[in-house]
């Protein structure tokens, strides 16, 4: 680690980014661990302008870090990286970035997927040590440099070679609920069990969480997508239980009636979604282990016939 300073950049201040960089960057204002926003075009004009704003729980805050740029010259090298923006930039963004690892620098991902590590490593084979993450939590983009946490408890999971003990105590102490587990992957399926099937299904016949979850026929559906991860996940030897499946479905109750996922979001606005990695993915991998994925794949096409209209 360089000097006393401990430099954490947080790469990509949209929902999670925010929620993840609100809380570390109003914490260690002016102490020795610096807090850096990567972020670039109208974001950044907006957070070095006025700041992040975050709302969360009716509390409407506006946040400075250390820095905002996207400049690595000006970033330099960094102890932490928190890659927090949508799967499909993230070779990209960490190529522009390369400059700012070192072979020390802790590089922790949030993505929604259970190949991070794999993503990580075709754009850098020996830079930076990984720890693979995953964040419970709805939070959104209002416009760029306002963030708003919309709900889910915002619990974080990493793991990785190294348990870092001091960079999960400082995380902590800078207000995330943060717990290193031993046995990352585990997680990762149980969260992408859930956040795969909802997002494909919720994008595929255009249903809130709440409408989805009136709906017999759907939640049918849903749980048989969900039973394909499951045969995918033994493949990868991970055992998901019938009760993974149970406490999956039973996580819709926990968020508003009227929330959508952010792969619906994304088709709805006509931005570049994560198809390629929470359906996309499935189907090609059960293909490649002999699964059968009738639901995945009907789900699939409704989709598919829908981006075209």
């Amino acid at each position: 680690m360089s000097s006393n300073t401990i430099k954490i950049g947080i790469l990509g201040i949209g929902g999670i980014g925010g929620f993840v960089g609100a809380p570390l960057a109003k914490k260690y204002k002016d102490s020795t661990t610096q807090i850096i926003f990567i972020c670039r075009g109208a974001t950044k004009n907006a957070i070095q302008k006025d700041g992040l704003i975050f709302e969360s729980k009716g509390i409407k805050e506006t946040i400075f870090p250390d820095l905002v740029s996207d400049n690595p010259t000006e970033i330099g090298i960094l102890d932490v990286l928190i890659v927090t923006s949508k799967s499909y930039s993230v070779s990209e963004i960490l190529n522009t970035y390369k400059d700012c690892i070192s072979t020390e620098t802790i590089i922790i991902t949030l993505q929604n997927v259970v190949n991070a590590r794999e993503i990580v490593r075709e754009t850098l084979p020996e830079l930076g040590q990984i720890m693979e993450g995953c964040i419970y939590v709805a939070s959104n983009v209002k416009k760029p440099g306002q963030v708003q946490h919309v709900g889910g408890p915002g619990k974080i999971f990493v793991g990785g070679e190294k348990e870092n003990k001091w960079l999960i105590d400082l995380l902590t102490a800078g207000g995330l609920d943060i717990t290193y587990v031993s046995d990352i992957n585990q997680i990762l399926w149980k969260k992408y069990l859930f956040v795969a099937p909802v997002a494909a299904i919720t994008s595929a016949y255009k249903v809130t969480f709440g409408q989805l979850l009136e709906d017999k026929d759907l939640m049918h559906i849903l749980e048989n997508m969900m039973i394909e991860i499951q045969s995918l996940a033994s493949k990868n030897n991970i055992n998901l239980t019938k009760e993974d499946i149970e406490t999956s479905k039973d996580l819709l109750t926990k968020f508003p009636f009227e929330s959508k996922s952010s792969l619906q979001l994304d088709f709805e606005n006509n931005n570049q979604t994560e198809k390629t990695f929470l359906v996309d993915y499935v189907i090609e991998n059960c293909t490649k282990n002999e699964i059968q994925t009738p639901f995945y794949k009907s789900v699939n096409d409704r989709i598919i016939s829908q981006s075209k209209h």
